[in-house]
């Protein structure tokens, strides 16, 4: 009976034999290797004077276009991607005996319908990925940036015209996402 009682209480010894540690497992202490920081990493926008809107617009520049192709670059360049659509006078229909020249335009208009149309479907998925990393500072303010702008007093039309402008793109943009 007291066999019984000392095993139960040494947690080191297992059915009266003692448990051996690996010398890997030294005193159980794991090391941690520290996380390297992923280059291709969105950072959260913050905003302030101390924002890191440079940061946030290169990183969510790279990865727009690395998954959304000729859509991504509404980030770099803020316009919308328009591409072009075949012209039929380019393939001298007149003369195509064969068909050839109809039958390449046929397919250079299916394939720019296709690419509109893919990115017609990845636009919502451009905006969720532009929301995601926007701290909820960011769109309070752009919110009331947009709402409360007024001319100064001693402002000039022209700098209230460019402030305007500025704090017009934002959302716009994300409007002509989100359609």
């Amino acid at each position: 009976m007291t066999d019984k009682n000392t095993q139960e209480k040494n947690p080191k010894d297992k059915q009266g034999q003692r448990q051996q540690r690996k010398p890997w497992q030294k005193n159980k202490q794991h090391r941690y290797e520290p996380k390297k920081k992923d280059p291709e990493e969105i950072p959260i926008l913050k905003y302030g004077p101390n924002n890191n809107f440079s940061k946030f617009r290169e990183a969510m520049a790279k990865t727009a276009l690395r998954d959304y192709g000729h859509l991504g670059t509404l980030i770099r360049t803020g316009q919308y991607y328009k591409p072009t659509e075949p012209d039929i006078n380019d393939y001298d229909l007149d003369f195509d005996p064969h068909g050839i020249n109809k039958a390449s335009y046929l397919e250079d208009m299916k394939e720019y319908r296709k690419e509109l149309l893919k990115m017609h479907e990845n636009r919502p998925k451009l905006f969720a990925l532009i929301q995601q990393y926007l701290s909820e500072e960011s769109k309070m303010a752009a919110r009331s940036t947009y709402q409360t702008m007024r001319q100064g007093p001693f402002e000039s039309i022209i700098t209230y015209k460019e402030r305007f402008t500025v704090a017009q793109k934002a959302p716009r943009l994300l409007r002509c996402l989100k359609t």
